[in-house]
């Protein structure tokens, strides 16, 4: 860790942590690792204390860039108020993975920052005009994971006698055993499937309302029989009886006498005890007359078949 040098308001050296009388702006920083192994983070810390009874926090700027390093995320800002004095601070990770940072076999590439500037932008309530912070950042070193021992190294392929064995000598390679982070996504892949179940099933909605005129009817599909009411099933079984026995169809046409008393239809009703109880033989064309005035009336009935 390293706290680096920088300058408060009027050119005084100053820490971030408290201001001095008069003082209206301060900040220091800290940069780690300083030596590294090539391709590792660099972590950045900047705090910066402001006087918000006369600065107001939210024009506190940061100018940096971090040339030949590249940061791995967004730089992250957090605010915290404490009396009448708020810390400002900005956190960054970065690395550099680019031809400049590469050193050489067994040797150290060394980098150092550009100056960064904590500035305030306007004019105080007093009327003054805060200085800037100038940051001034140390050397980076970024050592070389390669030996150059190993890089002279070549691969000695021995066979142990005629016809015998194949011993290969390989170089010492290395194998990083650094834990790498959790996978991450912008959209996590169950929200992806269930939105794209959602949006495929709308759209087959979609294309079903638009091609409805064109689609062929459910008349094909087979349907099923609904059960008979009881007056039903008597007046089939008048129709069936119907110019058979003679002691069938008044059997049939009483019943149906019962039934249709039973569901309120008082005039049918005596029509069919009369055909039943007729000295001679039911006339067939005043059954037929009886069953259809019957039909007529269910199919005007609210329910359509049922009695």
């Amino acid at each position: 860790m390293l706290v680096v040098a920088f300058f408060g308001s009027h050119g005084r050296s100053s820490t971030a942590r408290s201001l001095e009388h008069g003082q209206l702006l301060a900040a220091a920083a800290k940069i780690e690792p300083q030596s590294l192994l090539f391709g590792e983070p660099v972590h950045v810390r900047i705090d910066a204390v402001v006087d918000r009874r006369q600065l107001d926090p939210s024009r506190i700027h940061l100018d940096a860039t971090w040339t030949p390093y590249q940061a791995v995320a967004p730089m992250a800002r957090t605010r915290t108020d404490v009396g009448p004095y708020t810390r400002l601070r900005w956190t960054v990770d970065l690395h550099c993975v680019i031809v400049d940072c590469v050193p050489q076999a067994g040797s150290i590439a060394r980098q150092v920052l550009p100056l960064t500037t904590v500035r305030y932008s306007g004019v105080a309530k007093n009327g003054s005009t805060p200085d800037s912070v100038k940051i001034t950042w140390p050397q980076i070193s970024a050592v070389s994971r390669l030996d150059p021992l190993d890089m002279e190294r070549r691969a000695i392929v021995q066979r142990i006698g005629p016809g015998g064995q194949v011993r290969a000598i390989l170089p010492p390679w290395r194998v990083s055993t650094t834990n790498l982070a959790p996978v991450s996504y912008a959209i996590s892949p169950g929200t992806v499937f269930w939105s794209a179940l959602a949006l495929a099933f709308a759209l087959v909605l979609g294309a079903a309302f638009l091609l409805r005129p064109y689609l062929p009817g459910i008349g094909w599909l087979p349907r099923r029989a609904h059960a008979l009411s009881r007056l039903e099933r008597a007046l089939e079984a008048v129709e069936r009886a119907r110019g058979g026995a003679a002691a069938e169809e008044r059997k049939a046409l009483e019943l149906l006498a019962a039934e249709l008393r039973r569901t309120g239809s008082g005039r049918l009703a005596w029509t069919a005890t009369e055909l039943a109880w007729s000295p001679s033989e039911p006339p067939p064309d005043k059954t037929g007359a009886l069953t259809e005035s019957v039909r007529s009336q269910l199919a005007e009935r609210t329910n359509g078949h049922r009695a």
